[in-house]
């Protein structure tokens, strides 16, 4: 029988809190990296690669809602139509930059970074990500609005914001 030290020092004796390497699934994931107040919502794909990351929850608890919709709608293989996408949630990306930034962000219709599209080093694959993580926002905003109408949406604009142009 090994002493403690001798089956820390083996590898024997693991950190019951050591990351482990992540297997491929046939399922995209929510990982949530920081439980808590300040949790933090990472979306993976079905091998296993973090593919979005959300910024700040605003306080409503808005992306505990939206992580779980984008989840079950990317496992479902859900494509839809961007309902909104003159005033509502939006891709945006930097261009023509001098230097090549592959970064790929989700803006709310205020203009707020939410998410992000992680590098895959596929830019046209991300892209189409982020217009389909999108669109499944938008539609989820619209379909909250339609089964709560008296509920005011984190999701849409005010009377007094306005459209912005296409992006």
């Amino acid at each position: 029988m090994l002493d403690a030290e001798t089956q820390l020092c083996s590898g024997l004796q693991r950190n019951s809190r050591e990351e482990q390497p992540i297997s491929p699934s046939s399922q995209w994931t929510l990982f949530i990296a920081r439980p808590g107040r300040d949790r933090q919502h990472v979306i993976r794909d079905p091998r296993g690669e973090a593919r979005l990351i959300f910024g700040e929850d605003d306080g409503t608890r808005i992306n505990d809602h939206l992580a779980r919709y984008l989840v079950e709608s990317l496992n479902a293989g859900l494509t839809v139509e961007d309902p909104n996408s003159d005033e509502g949630w939006f891709l945006d990306s930097p261009r023509d930059g001098g230097e090549q930034d592959p970064t790929i962000l989700i803006c709310d219709p205020d203009f707020e970074i939410r998410l992000e599209i992680l590098d895959t080093g596929n830019i046209e694959e991300d892209r189409a990500l982020g217009r389909k993580v999108a669109a499944l926002i938008n539609t989820y905003f619209i379909q909250t609005e339609a089964s709560h109408p008296s509920a005011s949406s984190a999701g849409f604009p005010t009377e007094r914001q306005q459209p912005r142009s296409k992006r």
